[in-house]
């Protein structure tokens, strides 16, 4: 929630408070609102206003959304309620109305920077881009120095193939901001599509710097607070790992017996939920968590990375031999590549991203950068002209998983169908064979069915009732390419796609992992 100095100013001056109560009736909600006052008369439009806003930045979504709710009908046109209750709408998925709210709360003040840049973020959610590109040139006009629009205006820019008004966006955040990570790492990937790979690998670097630091942005983010049980278990195991490989033996020791203590603490919901640490084990944890603690070096090798040994021209014509464009290839890359990109990933804290499933993810912008995993991507181009063209390098993540997905009522499970917004897919696995229990499952579902044009990346990529039925009424083929260690898979990533059900042992270096290299985009597929 942003809010002017003048406003801010404003709410400081109410001291002393009395509690009256408000006539409040909105469907189930009937009753009564209480509002904190410095009066005995009936509370002011003002005071009412102030209250809902102190609900707001105490956290008390609930009451704050009756009060917006009641100044609403009450006529109270204060440009504050409408943008505040479009966040909140927002926040509950109502991206509809909290874009009516948005807008409403622009026709009462024209220059309010913040209401163009949260509505940019409404419409960007909603998969208008350029309305949302509009929105933030909009803030950008009206506060210069707006860090945050220049970088969401980035982002927009890019995803609609305005590569270089893009890298100008992140530019213009870094000249603002210098220490701001993710500028340096979203100009990273923007020079990575321009194919500029070492000045990319700069940006990276640059980018891992600041992560490294006390300080990072937004120390309140969700990142650094969202934790489920599968992710303290996952940060407890790796610091156990990298103590026993003699990496700073006694702090990952102390670590590992610092985050048993807080998960014993917690009462989870399930193994996935997603709830947030209290301030209490945010201070135990004492900046720790979510941070880049240590990265192993994965550096560019002298030779190939890519295995020399592959036939070149007998993959290109299975790949092309599909209906849509799909093949695999067993020993992918060379035993040292895999052998390096194996420490690195077991040994890097780059798993920050806790998703809903289970798995967690590891990313460009936050630590996933190497020179090696760039090289990878760059010999496949090289090595498979005719199935990558010229698509530059579009993405490139990592997925670990929890071996405990076999077990009886687990609610840990894979990526769900989707398709990428991207050309050209590239899925390879790293983790050895003798940790798959079933060699017949554990890698990857391909349907051949492609995510109709029309649809939007929203659809596409998570709307999974929608895709299901999209299977169902396509009767398409489907291709389960089973996991082995060191295979790859090369298809048209407008095909929808999931992980198969795995059946892994436990352990830390059992654990599944996955990277992902996308090339293009899909309107180029």
């Amino acid at each position: 929630m942003e809010e002017s100095q003048k406003e801010e100013q404003r709410k400081k001056k109410i001291t002393q408070v009395q509690t009256f109560t408000v006539p409040f009736a909105l469907g189930e909600n009937q009753g009564n609102i209480t509002v904190n006052t410095n009066t005995p008369s009936n509370p002011s439009q003002e005071q009412i206003i102030n209250q809902a806003i102190q609900f707001h930045l105490k956290g008390n979504i609930s009451e704050a959304a009756k009060y917006y709710q009641y100044c609403i009908d009450q006529d109270f046109n204060d440009h504050q309620v409408f943008s505040n209750y479009g966040l909140i709408l927002q926040g509950l998925g109502k991206l509809q109305e909290a874009e009516i709210s948005l807008r409403k709360a622009i026709e009462l003040k024209p220059d309010f920077a913040e209401a163009h840049y949260n509505l940019g973020n409404i419409l960007k959610d909603l998969g208008k881009l350029q309305d949302a590109e509009l929105s933030y040139r909009k803030a950008i006009g009206i506060k210069t120095d707006f860090t945050e629009a220049h970088l969401n205006l980035g982002n927009i820019l890019k995803d609609l193939g305005k590569l270089q008004e893009a890298e100008l966006s992140y530019r213009n955040v870094i000249e603002i901001k210098p220490d701001f990570a993710y500028a340096h790492s979203n100009l990273g990937t923007i020079l990575l599509k321009n194919d500029e790979q070492q000045l990319s690998l700069q940006c990276f670097s640059k980018s891992t710097q600041l992560l490294r630091g006390e300080n990072v942005q937004e120390p309140n983010h969700k990142r650094f607070t969202a934790i489920s049980k599968t992710k303290i278990d996952h940060d407890i195991e790796q610091f156990e790992y990298l103590a026993s490989q003699g990496y700073e033996a006694e702090k990952f020791t102390d670590l590992a017996t610092l985050y048993k203590k807080v998960a014993a603490e917690i009462n989870w919901p399930s193994e996935t939920q997603l709830i947030f640490l209290s301030n209490q084990h945010q201070s135990l944890l004492k900046g720790s968590y979510n941070r880049l603690l240590h990265q192993i070096k994965a550096p560019k090798l002298k030779q190939a990375a890519v295995n020399n040994s592959l036939n070149v021209t007998k993959i290109t014509n299975d790949y092309f031999n599909h209906e849509f464009g799909l093949t695999y290839i067993d020993d992918f890359l060379s035993p040292k590549a895999i052998e390096s990109l194996r420490k690195f990933l077991l040994g890097s804290t780059i798993w920050f991203e806790v998703k809903k499933d289970g798995y967690l993810g590891a990313y460009l912008k936050e630590g996933l950068a190497s020179p090696l995993i760039i090289q990878i991507a760059d010999e496949l181009r090289k090595k498979f002209p005719k199935i990558f063209k010229n698509h530059p390098i579009n993405q490139i993540w990592a997925y670990k998983y929890d071996s405990r997905a076999k077990n009886e009522n687990s609610s840990l499970k894979g990526i769900n169908v989707h398709a990428d917004f991207a050309a050209i897919n590239v899925n390879f696995w790293i983790t050895p064979k003798e940790a798959n229990l079933n060699p017949n499952s554990g890698g990857l579902i391909v349907y051949d069915v492609e995510a109709p044009e029309e649809w939007d990346f929203n659809t596409f990529n998570n709307n999974e009732q929608k895709i299901r039925e999209e299977l169902k009424n396509s009767k398409g083929n489907t291709k389960i390419i089973p996991h082995n260690e060191n295979r790859a898979v090369i298809f048209n990533s407008n095909l929808f796609h999931e992980t198969d059900t795995y059946e892994f042992k436990e352990g830390y270096e059992n654990r599944r992992i996955n990277v992902t290299l996308l090339f293009g985009r899909r309107e180029d597929s």
